[in-house]
């Protein structure tokens, strides 16, 4: 006798929840270990932007529960992740990973299989093993089959009983040809200053002649938050529409050079030129693009440095065009009250994404709202793919307004300093590149090390470390010891979240200047700090020596920088 009709499983009770990621793109990162991975990080407050910016969740309890591995799982039930990707049988996984009290070690981890056909996974937290020392949720890690894999992820928040949140809006679509778009990138203008090399950049291009162009800065620029970031960052959406508008011939004789790496300044921008940009002689950029506005904040010299770096371009013998690209946070904040008098002052070409877009924030649709905080953001630092063409048309807006202009005469005279420029000569000294009438006596720093930051340079699928001509520190105690002559020097040292890393201490002339922890920061890092800055050019000694009770941690010296 058939059966009847088989009643189905009592449904999953629907939970209140919100959106960390939405839709959000991931792409398979080459890595040093062969994986490709793309990480989203979770601490120094990232949760909580992404349960804002994303997720809608303005309550400040359930904010602050974020920002503890204890807190998050006495806050969230699950969480329903799925992935979807143009291969729906690719299988990638996720990796939540908790850090622990000394940083990114000592916590729990917990990877799962996803197949990118859209369908949803739930995780109970309950079922997982959680260490005692979970202190914080650090990343999620996905990883993909190949380094040109790319996936959408979207994982919410499914919240245990007596915590609720409203349910968020969807995003209305970006419309990139509408007039309220355009006149949201009009808004980018900042200065165009005196045309004359721009112009005589694109006079170049249209005719066919070899042209280079630059860009040099941070995470950015490096394109952190584009998927895939080498093809999907402003930079090369920029140079390949100056391609489109400029080039004959389709700009074959156009090069690309991208020198962005993630968390540096200017400070240590303008030690990179000759390496990162000029390519040790080999080249010699005609248009350079600099992005240092949200990476600033912490510069010693308050704008100094910036400013250095800025004259150090514009007085290159090939006189190449500068422009400034000033960048923003998801708090709408970045340094352009202090940069923006650089500009006008030297009559350089400025735009400012700031005055884009966050003035149309707070909008709602069909009232000026062009893009939402999340559709431009991938976290609280970043742009997204809609983040990143913004500011390539940013800057083509900007360069387009340039070309239209009567041209200006070329400049006759440099402007005096706003800040000071006095770091504009500044050159590197590592292993490779000698300081004449330097000394060096690296005592116990003899080792090479080769564990860097590391990032992709120009169009590269591969990734080049960063000062890999360094000294680093093997058994011993004995001091490392530099004698030069210079007016200004800048040690750059290797940040690092290795327990195997201790502190410090830098001596000149027998005195001592500073500390320094390499283990502060957290992740394998490039640092530069100033050790003296003098009018006067004289000789000085400098050592540097372990902290007394770190005599056997290690500390890797990548460089100094000195002005002669």
């Amino acid at each position: 006798m058939p059966l009847g009709p088989i009643a189905p499983k009592d449904p999953a009770e629907k939970r209140s929840g919100f959106y960390l990621f939405l839709d959000k793109e991931v792409g398979g990162v080459p890595q040093d270990d062969g994986a490709n991975r793309h990480v989203i990080f979770l601490d120094n407050g990232r949760i909580g932007t992404f349960a804002r910016m994303v997720g809608g969740v303005e309550d400040g309890e359930l904010l602050a529960l974020l920002e503890t591995a204890e807190g998050f799982r006495r806050l969230v039930h699950s969480i329903a992740v799925s992935a979807t990707a143009a291969d729906r049988e690719m299988e990638l996984s996720m990796t939540l990973r908790c850090y622990g009290p000394d940083g990114p070690f000592g916590g729990s981890e917990h990877t799962f299989r996803l197949r990118a056909d859209g369908a949803e996974r739930v995780i109970r937290l309950s079922e997982l093993d959680w260490l005692p020392a979970d202190r914080i949720l650090g990343q999620f890690a996905f990883e993909l089959p190949g380094a040109s894999d790319r996936a959408s992820v979207t994982l919410k928040c499914c919240l245990n009983d007596g915590y609720e949140v409203p349910e968020r809006e969807v995003d209305p679509p970006v419309d990139y040809d509408s007039p309220v778009y355009r006149e949201m990138i009009a808004r980018s203008l900042l200065s165009t200053g005196n045309n004359f090399r721009v112009q005589r950049v694109l006079r170049r291009m249209r005719a066919g002649e070899e042209v280079t162009v630059a860009f040099l800065g941070g995470s950015i620029t490096q394109g952190a938050g584009a998927v895939p970031g080498q093809e999907n960052c402003y930079a090369r959406l920029t140079f390949e529409g100056l391609r489109t508008r400029y080039g004959a011939d389709g700009g074959r004789h156009m090069h690309y050079i991208k020198a962005g790496v993630g968390g540096t300044p200017s400070e240590l921008g303008m030690i990179r030129y000759e390496r990162d940009i000029n390519r040790g002689g080999a080249a010699a950029p005609d248009l350079v693009v600099v992005e240092f506005a949200v990476n600033d904040s912490a510069d010693e010299t308050e704008g100094v440095c910036y400013e250095s770096l800025v004259r150090k371009i514009w007085r290159q013998p090939n006189e190449p065009a500068v422009l400034l690209l000033f960048a923003v946070f998801s708090d709408d904040w970045n340094l352009r009250d202090r940069l923006a008098p650089i500009a006008w002052r030297h009559e350089l070409p400025a735009a400012d994404v700031r005055d884009a877009v966050s003035p149309q924030f707070p909008c709602r649709p069909g009232e000026g709202l062009v893009m939402t905080k999340r559709q431009f953001f991938y976290d609280i630092y970043h742009p997204s793919n809609h983040g990143h063409r913004v500011m390539a048309d940013c800057l083509l807006y900007l360069i387009d307004r340039l070309d239209r202009q009567a041209p200006a005469p070329a400049p006759l005279r440099e402007h005096p300093p706003v800040y000071g420029d006095e770091f504009a000569a500044v050159r590197l000294l590592d292993r490779e590149t000698p300081c004449p009438g330097a000394e060096v006596d690296p005592g116990a720093f003899t080792l090479v090390d080769e564990d860097l930051q590391s990032v992709p340079l120009d169009a590269a699928a591969v990734n080049t470390p960063q000062f890999p001509h360094n000294w680093k520190k093997g058994t011993g105690d004995a001091p490392f010891r530099l004698t030069l002559e210079c007016s200004r020097l800048l040690l750059v040292f290797k940040d690092a979240a290795d327990p195997a890393f201790g502190p410090a201490r830098v001596w000149v002339d027998g005195e001592l200047v500073r500390l320094f922890d390499p283990r502060e920061a957290g992740w394998t890092h490039c640092h530069a700090a100033i050790l003296f800055s003098r009018r006067e050019r004289a000789r000085h000694t400098v050592e540097i020596r372990m902290d007394d009770g770190a005599q056997d941690k290690t500390f890797t010296i990548l460089g100094f920088a000195y002005v002669p």
